[in-house]
């Protein structure tokens, strides 16, 4: 195993980890729980962690996570599906999982 992501915003590392998954990467989050334990221990600490399962994966995981980091901002758009609003970061639509 290896870590190739962390942030302190679990939101964030969850959608890397969904991002990976997805992609056919098996991942596994780490220290979830410990952002109750800031200002107990270093902050850095405490940041949640997104590990790749098998380290061969690892630099293709941590390509897709740089680029889908460095994606300019576009603008939201509205799935022709169910009609609702996804942002620009959206490739599946949150409501019911139609591509973009």
């Amino acid at each position: 195993m290896r870590r190739v992501f962390s942030h302190p915003n679990s939101m964030i590392v969850g959608s890397m980890a969904s991002l990976l998954n997805y992609a056919g990467i098996e991942t596994e989050i780490r220290n979830d729980i410990l952002g109750g334990a800031a200002g107990e221990i270093a902050p850095g600490e405490t940041w949640v962690e997104l590990w790749v399962v098998k380290e061969a994966r690892a630099e293709q995981a941590a390509q897709l996570i740089k680029e889908i980091l460095e994606q300019p901002e576009g603008d939201d758009w509205i799935c022709q599906h169910c009609q609702e609003s996804n942002p620009a970061t959206f490739d599946v639509c949150w409501q019911c999982g139609q591509p973009s």
